[in-house]
């Protein structure tokens, strides 16, 4: 009798650590044993991530509490929010701008508020990288020359290879009545194209260059150089007169005044 206790109880303590697994959903998906490591992904210096799982205890109680073992936390790294939500526990983590390249490790702990005897971890690795951003351009408008006021669109994309959101913002050298700045959030692991719109006012050869900046690395990711031969309107052509005469033009007075008054009725 008493040997069939022992081997019950032996049975229930073994199913219960069958049952004791940690699941992660984010940013991958996994149901992993008490003590496990696992690598969650990769991302660069400055970037802030989430690291998120079910709150499944796999024991009769829900796991409510979440944590990083401090020995674990790399210097200058940083957890800036632990939440809880209906059926997940999420730590967010912010990485330094200044972290060196390499594979690091977090020990996550799991607990329950009302069951402190039981503690369960999983260490996570991550991989810093640079270069996770990648950019290119293109210029989709393919004619030789463009008017004065005339629409030059150019495309850019940009693919995003981390876990974690990306910041990156595309400038130009060129006055700010030509391009306004454009900016994007990338989801992790996504790519996105935005159509860049420049709008030359004055004619001429105009070269210049985009820029697209990583808010998060603090660094210009990629740059692209072009170029545009602008020419001017026929009725720019003929307004320019309305700007003001040399004074050496006295005589082609009224040929520049029927120019300007031409002009306006020009569409």
């Amino acid at each position: 009798m008493h040997s069939k206790l022992l081997f019950g109880a032996f049975l229930l303590f073994f199913s219960s650590i069958c049952l004791a697994d940690i699941t992660m959903t984010y940013p991958q998906e996994i149901t992993m044993q008490n003590g496990a490591s696992i690598t969650a992904g990769q991302l660069s210096g400055g970037q802030t991530f989430d690291l998120i799982f079910s709150d499944n205890s796999g024991y009769e109680f829900e796991w409510d509490t979440i944590d990083i073992a401090a020995p674990s936390i790399p210097a200058g790294w940083e957890v800036v929010a632990k939440e809880r939500t209906d059926t997940s526990l999420v730590l967010r983590i912010k990485v330094p701008s200044g972290a060196q390249s390499n594979i690091y490790s977090l020990k996550v702990l799991f607990s329950n508020s009302q069951n402190s005897g039981i503690v369960e971890s999983a260490t996570i690795k991550v991989a810093v990288k640079k270069n996770l951003l990648d950019v290119s351009f293109v210029r989709k408008s393919r004619d030789e020359f463009y008017y004065v006021g005339a629409k030059v669109i150019y495309n850019v994309t940009i693919s995003n290879s981390s876990i974690a959101p990306a910041t990156v913002s595309v400038s130009s050298s060129l006055p700010s009545n030509w391009f306004s700045s454009r900016g994007a959030v990338l989801k992790p692991n996504s790519v996105e194209d935005i159509e860049l719109v420049v709008s030359p006012q004055t004619s001429g050869v105009q070269p210049f260059t985009f820029r697209a900046f990583s808010q998060e690395e603090n660094v210009i990711v990629q740059s692209f150089s072009s170029e545009l031969n602008v020419r001017p309107t026929l009725k720019g052509k003929f307004a320019a007169p309305l700007s003001g005469f040399p004074f050496f033009t006295f005589s082609l007075l009224p040929f520049q005044l029927f120019d300007s008054f031409f002009s306006l009725v020009l569409p």
